[in-house]
């Protein structure tokens, strides 16, 4: 009797081509002819021989299969092993829909015996494999169930056995979060892989690796440096073990970047450029290595403002191009730090390069948020060149439709914050600054232990309190400074511009409040700046400011005396700057006011008056108004009016009501000719408001 075509014939059809499959010839065998004993041993026989046949990449390995299937259908072993073998041959290159083959083959023999422990688990090997080749969601959950099925049978199994299968189940978590994007799935992946690290006396390199790279993930998702230290910790293990691991390099330079991204250390940086140029050597031809290495080193060069930095993120993307050139996010990140750098050096060339990659790119890959991302930044960067609000208003526009894309991308809610508050700044908006802070405490909240987002939304807060005058938002700038420099200490020292706005907002306290001891606290930060950077730029001027500040709220002369020891300094770091010099004058004046001494007190004044004509001299149109008041204060009146017309002509004369009540412009204002100007200046006021 001929034995009917088995089912497996009709699935191997489905999968491999029609050609291939109808030329395998039928294997006839009279089972009837041979007893029970020999049809098992004839059928582990032909078992053997479909085995290596498949093992040499033949496929007349189905028609040995399925004549041991006939001959001992029953017996759950024969199909679990012509399950593996399918498995083996499925996980090569170009083959993986015989995957399909081998779970069939696998849920056959735990149809026939349930409790088979290494059923479970090489079905949830092949049901993985599935998941990750067709990256499909289902495959994953499937194999995880397995696993599970597995681990409940697996009490007796021996420790290695074990330690392998809750590696595989970790693995299968790590894939499944992937999909899900949910922190729950990472810390399950997690768990799976600290209990195969339980059973195993010597972990492996890859697992090493997988347990890292679960880690570096829930870093992400929950953004916590303490994850990332402890990924750190694990991929080191595995280049320790193996030095030429390409993926322990790859994962460690991923888990430094983002080490650097929470935390701006500078340390990390460098950790994570010798991971990759590691990486890069053991695997030139990979763009991820490149990609990755371009976004470490764009970021740095954006946070840092390192044109170095960003040169050579362009260097990276243009060879992660040549290897792919399909990969949007090698675009992405290849047009911002072009934008950065074209902006920071004012390379128009630059600007338009990165225009002309991003409108090729986004005609191509029009669904990808990181494009849209880095075409906001581009038009950002023109925005910032050309000072044309009209720019801002593009960016505004792309970086929304980013959002429509991925509404839970920080990055993109920080752009659009800055976007924003650059817009405002042009115009001095009330509005769009406010609108800037809602996009910046939004990214915030996506990404919450990050010091950039922190940093520029305190600066945001700390702008809108200017133009609002509004003392809440300058007291939520300094909260989130206060944290940032809490939080994040290590970076202080690479990153003095954080105690610089802080200290800002710090004196722009005191100016609200007249509370000496805010100015007392800014003198105190500005002075940590200079212990880090003594060139910090307007550093000595800041802190002279202050001190002056200082002495008009106090009253004590020696504010005025430190403050004039800092305006030398200030001098001497830039001797051609004219608010120096008229500050300097201003101050001059106050200490004059507060001398008994007339001797000295007259020496304040020609002082004075040189400082404030130097700053004249140099472009500065406040000085002619500066003179008025102290030629007012000397009683050279005639003078005092021809600087009070210089400063109407220049525009820099102050309001009518800051005229009246000038104190330094008493002798002045008793004059006739004050009162002449006055009243010519009020009806020419009236004409204006009336036209």
């Amino acid at each position: 009797m001929t034995l009917q075509t088995h089912p497996l014939r009709r699935i191997f059809a489905r999968i491999f081509p029609r050609k291939v499959a109808s030329q395998l010839p039928k294997t006839l065998l009279r089972a009837e002819l041979f007893s029970d004993e020999e049809k098992k041993d004839l059928a582990i026989h032909y078992l053997g021989k479909g085995e290596m046949a498949l093992l040499q990449g033949s496929l007349i390995a189905l028609s040995f299969f399925e004549s041991a299937a006939n001959l001992d259908g029953s017996n759950a072993t024969l199909w679990y092993r012509q399950g593996l073998a399918f498995f083996e041959y499925g996980s090569e290159e170009g083959k993986e829909k015989s995957l399909l083959i081998a779970s069939k083959n696998f849920k056959i023999a735990l149809s026939l015996n349930p409790n088979y422990f290494d059923a479970w688990v090489a079905w949830g090997n092949a049901l993985l494999q599935l998941g990750r080749f067709h990256d499909e969601h289902h495959f994953l959950i499937e194999a995880k169930e397995k696993y599970q099925r597995a681990i409940a049978l697996g009490n007796d199994q021996p420790r290695e056995i074990l330690g392998e299968l809750y590696w595989d189940y970790g693995i299968a978590w790590s894939e499944i979060a992937k999909h899900s994007g949910e922190a729950l799935d990472v810390r399950l992946a997690i768990e799976a892989f600290q209990t195969s690290k339980s059973y195993q006396d010597n972990p492996s390199p890859e697992f090493w690796n997988d347990c890292g790279k679960a880690y570096l993930e829930m870093g992400l998702l929950v953004n916590d440096s303490r994850l990332y230290v402890q990924s750190v910790d694990y991929l080191k293990k595995a280049i320790a073990i193996s030095p030429d691991y390409f993926d322990g390099w790859m994962s460690l330079g991923e888990a430094y970047s983002q080490l650097y991204v929470n935390t701006m250390d500078e340390r990390y940086v460098s950790k994570a450029s010798d991971a990759f140029a590691n990486a890069s050597k053991m695997c030139p031809r990979s763009s991820d290595v490149w990609l990755g290495w371009a976004q470490l080193l764009g970021e740095t060069g954006r946070l840092k403002n390192d044109a170095k930095m960003l040169r050579l993120s362009i260097e990276k993307c243009a060879r992660a191009a040549s290897i792919h050139s399909e990969d949007p996010l090698i675009f992405a990140q290849w047009v911002e730090s072009l934008s950065i750098l074209g902006s920071s050096t004012s390379r128009l060339d630059l600007l338009i390069e990165a225009e002309q990659k991003i409108l090729k790119a986004t005609d191509s890959f029009g669904d990808d948020a990181a494009l849209w991302h880095a075409y906001g930044i581009c038009l950002i960067s023109f925005g910032k060149y050309y000072e044309d609000p009209d720019y801002y208003e593009m960016a505004i526009e792309k970086l929304q439709y980013g959002l429509s894309v991925d509404r839970t991308d920080p990055e993109i809610w920080h752009a659009l914050g800055l976007a924003h508050k650059h817009y405002a700044n042009l115009l001095n908006d009330p509005d769009l600054i406010e609108r800037a802070n809602r996009f910046l405490a939004r990214a915030m909240d996506l990404k919450p232990v990050c010091p950039a987002l922190q940093f520029d939304a305190a600066c945001a807060l700390l702008d809108f309190s200017e133009i609002m005058d509004d003392l809440s938002s300058l007291e939520q700038a300094i909260s989130l400074f206060e944290s940032l420099l809490q939080n994040f200490k290590e970076a202080i020292l690479h990153h003095p511009e954080w105690l610089f706005q802080y200290a800002s907002a710090l004196e722009w306290l005191g100016d609200y409040t007249d509370e000496p001891s805010h100015f007392s606290r800014a003198i105190e930060i500005f002075s940590h700046i200079l212990l880090i950077d003594p060139d910090f730029p307007g550093i000595h001027h800041r802190i002279a400011l202050n001190y002056m500040q200082y002495g008009h709220v106090t009253g004590e002369t020696e504010g005025y005396k430190r403050a004039i020891h800092f305006y030398r300094l200030a001098i001497r770091q830039d001797e051609e700057s004219d608010q120096v010099w008229l500050d300097w004058g201003i101050c001059l004046i106050h200490l004059a006011h507060h001398t008994l001494d007339g001797a000295f007190m007259n020496q304040l004044y020609m002082d004075a008056e040189e400082k404030i004509s130097r700053a004249g001299q140099l472009g500065c149109n406040g000085a002619y108004y500066h003179l008025a008041c102290l030629y007012s204060i000397l009683g050279r009146l005639q003078e005092a009016m021809e600087f009070i017309h210089k400063s109407l002509a220049a525009r820099s004369l102050p309001t009518m009501e800051e005229l009246l009540e000038d104190e330094w412009l008493d002798n002045i204002r008793s004059t006739p000719a004050f009162a002449q100007f006055l009243t010519a200046l009020e009806a020419k006021l009236q004409q204006i408001r009336e036209e």
